[in-house]
């Protein structure tokens, strides 16, 4: 009786067992493809699942991932499922099946069919394509480690012995037991040695398995790590022991504990050799490499007297790139050299490090004539070869014509600066928040109008009615005072929507404006305005929804103008990396440029910096640039002499040229903190005093009008202007055959009006509007 229970539980039990199911996602693959097997189970009990995995046939596993989660029900009627994918590489060509699979829920179990999968004729990967030949053939000799059994891990060398400077390959492998490691859950750690002693670099390895060995009569799977070494000292060097870490499950449950193994790899030596004595050059400084090439160009061939020019030197071969010196040409007389440093590329060719190093030298000759750079000569030693050998730059001749007449004739203006002071007040306006500014500003007459009683107001007798004004010129004034609020200035419709969605303003609102600029301009010009209310309605919407943007300090247009004009006018920046200062006094004017824009640019508050900018440009011959940098110069420094001079070297074209570029012997930030001084001394006499003194209103007026008269300077010098770099004739339309209206005289400032497809509509001194291309304008 109780043997007939134990069967009908025992079936019952085998009732309710798990379903499974045996999947691949194709069956057809070529040597070294991958395929995913998937084994599913499901079963109505909660219980554990075991899956018992299949052999793999002509296919090695390259991967496990493995899920279970319970499926909630009524209780006591929940069930499980198990997924288990494993990643195989074909490895073998033929037809193969894969399979079966069993699966255990305690006592029940089940059997899944096998799978065929077809691995296509051709040859069968032994080693990973990501291995170069080199690390292959030091895997093949690698011996395994010893006492190995169901893992370990061992450091190979390409070689034994080395000479200073010599590539040294050092390979950490990782040996794994195929059955050991089908069972991991997650991939091993593998740890390579830290060389200390050696120049070395990391190399890309594959992720997968890079070899298989058999040794005695058990399948390993070798997972590796790849390190270019190069020997920097003669000596013996040790090379550390490699790590690996891994976890093996206990049992084939999911929530199965893991065990956890750290192996580590035995110590290597590796021996060092000096250099050799015998066949060294005494110009020899080091360099050590295979098959290096060496070669010059000059860039540009031809030059004037005290201008620059590049030459460069470029070393190719193969070796530690990062270690080779310098090579040391023979300058000729009458040349002054700057040294701007060097630049690296490698790469791995056929297992060996190999790569570019380009040498750049500045050169600026003092006197004209043909100048011969000789061959330059490059020793290296060879450890292919075991031998010092050289290799060869041929000469290049420099042609240097004399400098300018313009260049000698001009006066010179005074030094340039070396301090990088910004004057005190605008680091005050800088440093100090604009929030504390204000309260001091309403801080003195609440407390001055605090301790005085309150007088009578009289009201005002009211005013007669202001003129009429035009309703499209007014509505088109108002936005037009909301963008320069935003940008400093406004130009072309398409332009100022650019710089309101790079201001932070949303896409849709900076279009609306460009469209409503656009219309303005339509119906200033025609014939017929159009739906004037619609164009209201839209400008107050658009008012509206510019209302809470904060403004963002930009550069207005004559800025911009000026920043395209500057770069336009040297080489590129990337070339010069000598200090600005050293060029300029070398006579490197150009070059100088470059430098000095880059520190403006750093710092645009220095007044030095745009001192300096300017003295460059003069010295190129670039009168107009010079204009530009030294005016903004006297603007923050405009009590400097030195400065005041340098700008009589290069007075404007005429007198209302000089009045729109006036600066006044105060800036905006020191009218300002002037009258803020002056504030706070008025209302706290007020406020000692008790009494209402008229010396105390002379001083609260004379506040009011610092700064009144600092906010008026610093709107005079926010306005838009540029200055003209050369004569250009203003034409009608923005074409260049359009006909002429005017002509504008080089050193002339006129203020832009607007800007299409590269030109700029503008007004001269005498109030012509024309056009004229925008590269003319500083």
């Amino acid at each position: 009786m109780i043997a007939e229970l134990l069967v009908a539980a025992a079936m019952a039990t085998q009732g309710t067992g798990p379903t499974l199911m045996l999947s691949v996602d194709r069956d057809r693959v070529a040597p070294g493809g991958v395929v995913t097997l998937t084994i599913r189970a499901v079963s109505s009990a909660p219980d554990a699942i075991r899956i018992d995995l299949p052999s793999l046939g002509g296919f090695e596993l390259e991967g496990r991932s493995e899920r279970s989660e319970v499926i909630p029900g009524d209780p006591g009627q929940s069930g499980r499922t198990t997924v288990v994918e494993l990643r195989l590489r074909a490895i073998t060509p033929g037809e193969w099946r894969i399979g079966p699979v069993s699966a255990r829920q305690g006592v029940a179990f089940a059997i899944a069919d096998p799978v065929t999968v077809t691995i296509l004729g051709g040859a069968a990967p032994a080693i990973s394509a990501g291995i170069t030949a080199r690390v292959a053939r030091i895997i093949a000799r690698a011996p395994p480690p010893p006492g190995l059994d169901d893992a370990g891990v061992s450091v190979a060398l390409s070689d034994s012995t080395v000479t200073i400077g010599e590539q040294v390959d050092v390979v950490s492998i990782a040996w794994f037991d195929r059955g050991v490691r089908q069972r991991l859950r997650r991939a091993a750690t593998l740890e390579p040695p830290q060389l200390e002693g050696l120049w070395s670099y990391a190399q890309p390895v594959p992720a997968g398995i890079a070899a298989t060995r058999v040794v005695n009569g058990r399948t390993y799977d070798l997972f590796l790590r790849h390190q270019l070494a190069f020997a920097l000292s003669q000596g013996t060097l040790e090379i550390p022991a490699a790590r690996l870490n891994y976890s093996v499950p206990l049992s084939f449950q999911f929530f199965s504990q893991e065990e956890r193994f750290d192996r580590s790899s035995q110590r290597t030596q590796l021996e060092v050799m000096a250099l050799p004595a015998s066949g060294r050059e005494p110009a020899f400084t080091g360099a050590v490499g295979r098959e290096l090439v060496l070669s010059t160009q000059l860039q540009p061939a031809a030059v004037r007297q005290r201008e620059a020019v590049s030459l460069v030197v470029t070393l190719r071969g193969a070796g530690n790139v990062a270690l080779w010196p310098p090579p040391t040409p023979a300058w000729p007389q009458g040349v002054r050299v700057y040294a701007e440093g060097s630049t690296e590329q490698t790469r791995i060719r056929d297992g060996w490090l190999t790569g570019t190093k380009i040498f750049r030298y500045l050169l600026i000759p003092d006197s004209s004539g043909a100048m011969v750079i000789s061959t330059i000569r490059y020793p290296f030693f060879d450890p292919a070869e075991g031998q010092y050998q050289v290799t060869n730059a041929p000469a290049v001749t420099l042609v240097v014509s004399p400098a300018s007449d313009r260049a000698i004739a001009r006066a010179e203006p005074p030094p340039i600066r070396i301090t990088e002071r910004t004057p005190l007040a605008d680091r005050l306006r800088g440093v100090v928040p604009a929030f504390p500014w204000w309260l001091i500003l309403v801080l003195g007459p609440l407390i001055a109008l605090a301790r005085h009683p309150r007088q009578p107001r009289t009201r005002p007798v009211p005013r007669g009615a202001p003129s009429p004004v035009d309703p499209l010129s007014a509505a088109e004034q108002r936005l037009h005072r909301r963008v320069i609020g935003i940008l400093g200035s406004v130009g072309a419709p398409e332009v100022v929507a650019a710089a309101l969605h790079d201001a932070g303003i949303p896409r849709d609102t900076s279009d609306r404006v460009g469209n409503l600029l656009d219309r303005y301009r339509a119906a200033r010009f025609s014939a017929t305005p159009g739906d004037v209310a619609g164009l209201f309605r839209d400008t107050e919407l658009v008012l509206k929804r510019l209302q809470g943007t904060t403004p963002r300090r930009g550069r207005s247009l004559r800025q911009r103008l000026t920043l395209v004009g500057l770069l336009a006018a040297g080489v590129s920046l990337a070339e010069a990396q000598v200090a600005p200062a050293q060029l300029y006094e070398a006579g490197a004017y150009r070059l100088a440029v470059d430098g000095f824009e880059r520190e403006v640019q750093a710092r645009p508050g220095v007044p030095g910096r745009w001192y300096n900018l300017g003295a460059a440009e003069y010295r190129a011959g670039n009168d107009a640039q010079a204009l530009v940098a030294w005016t903004l110069a006297a603007r923050l420094a405009p009590r400097d002499h030195s400065i005041r001079r340098a700008l009589g070297l290069v007075p404007p074209a005429a007198n209302v040229a000089a009045i729109a570029l006036w600066s006044s012997p105060m800036t905006p930030n020191e009218l300002w903190l002037v009258g803020l001084v002056i504030w706070v001394t008025g209302w706290g006499a007020l406020a000692l005093e008790r009494r209402v003194r008229g010396r105390w209103l002379v001083l609260l007026a004379g506040a009011l009008l610092a700064f009144a008269l600092g906010e008026g300077l610093g709107r005079w010098y926010a306005r838009p202007l540029a200055v003209v770099e050369t004569s250009q004739l203003m034409r009608l339309a923005p074409h260049e055959r359009a006909p002429g209206v005017g002509e504008l005289a080089m050193l002339e400032v006129v203020e832009p009006l607007d800007e299409l497809r590269g030109w700029v509509l503008l007004e001269s001194a005498g109030g012509q509007k024309g056009w004229i291309p925008a590269t003319a304008l500083i």
